[in-house]
This record gives C-alpha cells, sequence and structure tokens, in this order.
C-alpha cells in the first residue's frame, strides 16, 4: 500500500482543464474602476504601501476626473 502512495499524489495532481485567454474576456463597461482603485487603496493603506498608496490615489483622481467630464 505504501508504495502506491506516490503513484497517487502523482495523478491527483493532473488538471484536465486548460483555461484560455478567451475564458476571461472582461468588458470595461462593466468594470468599475472607481471601485477597484478604492479596494487597492484600501489594502495599500492597510499595509502602509505609500508608493502603491500613491499611484492608486493618482489613478482613483484620473478616474474620477475622466467621468465628470
Amino acid at each position: 500500500m505504501l508504495k502506491l502512495l506516490p503513484l497517487f499524489f502523482l495523478a491527483g495532481c493532473v488538471s484536465t482543464h486548460s483555461p484560455k485567454p478567451s475564458d476571461t474576456i472582461f468588458k470595461d463597461e462593466d468594470r468599475d474602476w472607481l471601485q477597484v482603485y478604492a479596494h487597492e487603496i484600501k489594502v495599500a493603506k492597510q499595509n502602509n504601501d505609500l508608493p502603491a498608496w500613491r499611484f492608486f490615489f493618482q489613478e482613483y483622481q484620473k478616474e474620477l476626473k475622466s467621468r465628470t467630464k
């Protein structure tokens, strides 16, 4: 029984589905970038990641400005 154990572990890791790029097509109109940037700002603040916070805050401001035009 113990001789078959490594074979069991190797056979259990086989993936039968190969994802393709077409499986993850996103539509820009379905994505709320303000919500995405707000989440990333919150995560950056929790992790004390100032460069990430600056980057996402600037992106948030750009998106906010583009929506008000």
